[in-house]
């Protein structure tokens, strides 16, 4: 799903979402990407499982709170996205 440019993960149970995990051990980082995020979206707890294999049990994500009639279906693709902002900067 989408909201405008951005991706809006909205969970289902059972399902698979592939993408990247960043590793945050202090407070405070996490504290300032819930500020960045705003209300748009919340933290919640997952599963996640490396490439390598490695789950980690209480990972967390960020999902959409966006009531799903303003989300639009679609796929979202980091690079895509990179390449037209790093032709406006």
């Amino acid at each position: 799903m989408l909201w405008g440019r951005y991706p809006a993960l909205v969970p289902k149970a059972g399902n698979v979402v592939k993408g990247m995990y960043w590793k945050c051990e202090d407070p405070q980082h996490v504290r300032r990407l819930c500020d960045y995020e705003g209300h748009a979206y919340r933290m919640e707890f997952c599963k996640i499982t490396t490439d390598q294999g490695e789950v980690i049990e209480n990972g967390r994500t960020f999902v959409s709170t966006s009531d799903k009639s303003e989300l639009e279906a679609g796929t979202w693709n980091l690079q895509e996205f990179l390449d037209v902002w790093n032709h406006r900067w």
